[in-house]
């Protein structure tokens, strides 16, 4: 009885650690990609203000379509329902090329360093947690196999071998 617990023990032991590691391994893959391409990683290719920062052009563009308003809540009850619509689309159209820029520039490495370091984390913590899984995998499946070798009345069997006598004539 104890033989089949200990043995469903092992077994669902190394299952686990097969389903860790595949979602580890996609974890993994998942860090690796939005390594590779920060800006496009969570957002979408969008920052924090909600204007693609893909590119500048696009950016400015975006600037120019939506008021800007820096730290109002949207709402019905937001200063950002009080904003005359007129007067801050003005207010966008005559920002600098230099001043948009500068804001770009600073949405764009802020969402980088962001993404990075949630992926560095990410890509850490997951291949910490696939090297355990592997470690308790390998461990489980040798004792198994141990317990399987080993003969059911627990003492070791001797192999005796007969040499018969070569006829030397």
């Amino acid at each position: 009885m104890t033989n089949r617990i200990s043995q469903a023990y092992g077994y669902a032991v190394c299952f686990i650690t097969v389903i860790v590691m595949l979602i580890g391994i996609k974890q993994v893959v998942d860090a690796a990609f939005d390594l590779s391409d920060p800006v496009r990683a969570n957002g979408g290719g969008y920052g924090t203000m909600g204007r693609n920062i893909t590119s500048f052009e696009l950016y400015k563009a975006d600037a120019k379509r939506q008021p800007e308003n820096r730290g109002a809540p949207n709402g019905p009850d937001g200063p950002a329902a009080r904003v005359d619509q007129s007067s801050s689309r003005a207010a966008a159209d005559t920002a600098s090329d230099a001043e948009l820029r500068r804001l770009y520039e600073a949405e764009r490495e802020s969402v980088i360093a962001n993404v990075r370091f949630r992926s560095i984390r990410s890509l850490v913590g997951n291949l910490l947690l696939l090297v355990v899984a592997a470690v308790l995998f390998v461990i489980h499946w040798r004792w198994l196999k141990r317990r399987d070798d080993e003969p059911a009345d627990g003492y070791a069997r001797t192999v005796t071998t007969r040499t018969e006598p070569t006829d030397t004539r």
